[in-house]
């Protein structure tokens, strides 16, 4: 039988062992971290997902984090990454107007 000690352990280092998962998505690989960036605007918009490959519908609200290692494209659009849900990340090409940039925080 498992005491709620040792399930509370469990839980613990499962609880640890994924936010340094999900701390290690928002730095670059020299462990720097990424600026945070805005989308300006409310509400949603369609986006160029560079992981999915076509258009996808993002929440502008959400928290984004520019890849400083990627270059602009000829069109001007920058390279910014969101977490999006536990485990998995998007990469996606937000034209430069539209990037609110903040910086480290």
């Amino acid at each position: 039988m498992v005491s709620f000690e040792e399930e509370d352990q469990e839980y613990f280092t499962n609880y640890i062992k994924l936010a340094a998962r999900m701390a290690g998505f928002i730095k670059n690989k020299q462990g720097d971290c990424l600026y945070a960036v805005k989308i300006k605007g409310k509400g949603k918009g369609f986006y160029w997902s560079m992981t999915d490959r076509s258009f996808i519908w993002i929440d502008r609200s959400a928290d984004f984090y520019w890849i400083d290692s990627v270059a602009k494209d000829d069109q001007g659009r920058y390279c910014v990454f969101t977490p999006y849900t536990f485990g998995l990340g998007v990469i996606l090409k937000i034209p430069e107007e539209e990037i609110e940039w903040i910086g480290l925080n």
